[in-house]
């Protein structure tokens, strides 16, 4: 279904909330499980869940994920009372009650900043002895500078609600985050990819 295979809304990254300052963002998957009998996800509709206690954050996650995955989808935060999220025999009767047969949940891991200590390569010096060794006498001398890199960890589950099992978890991690909206595309591609590598979905 479009749902699935439009399964870039596995990253609502969202959950940030903020605009994160950065050059381009780089981001990588790491499959955690993968259950061995699953051969394509194809579901008739999907509930996008973002696991998040503050609501409006968790709202805007849902909506942006849905917006990813296309009509096959919906928002949990649609179709689950506010007051009701702590409970789960009401979540899974709302769930069930509203047709969703399939579920995509998002929770933000963590994050990470990683101060570096750099000084600007000039490559060119290499090409001669003499001129490395006269370029690197003098280096050793000069500052550095400190630059920070910030990594986003978001867990991504997706679930069977029929036969109530995890059919792939995995992690994406995103370096120098910029604007959600770049951060849940560059993080939307590398998990369809591997999704598609894994045959989980069809191949373009």
């Amino acid at each position: 279904m479009l749902a699935t295979r439009r399964f870039i809304a596995l990253t609502g990254l969202v959950l940030a909330a903020t605009v994160l300052a950065g050059c381009g963002s780089m981001t990588s998957l790491t499959t955690k499980y993968r259950d061995p009998d699953v051969r394509k996800l194809d579901f008739q509709k999907v509930a996008a869940m973002a696991i998040h206690n503050d609501g409006p954050q968790r709202r805007l996650a849902e909506a942006e994920m849905v917006n990813q995955m296309g009509p096959d989808a919906v928002a949990a935060s649609k179709i689950i009372p506010e007051d009701a999220r702590g409970d789960m025999n009401k979540v899974r009767a709302a769930l069930t009650e509203a047709g969703v047969d399939g579920a995509v949940t998002i929770r933000l891991l963590g994050s990470r900043v990683e101060v570096k200590e750099q000084r600007d390569p000039v490559p060119t010096q290499y090409m001669k002895l003499w001129d490395y060794y006269g370029f690197t006498y003098a280096a050793v001398t000069e500052p550095t500078y400190l630059t920070e890199q910030t990594t986003l960890d978001v867990e991504v589950n997706v679930y069977s609600l029929t036969e109530n099992k995890l059919l792939w978890s995995g992690v994406a991690h995103t370096e120098r985050p910029t604007l959600v909206e770049t951060v849940v595309r560059d993080v939307a591609e590398t998990v369809t990819r591997e999704l598609r590598r894994e045959r989980l979905l069809p191949r373009r």
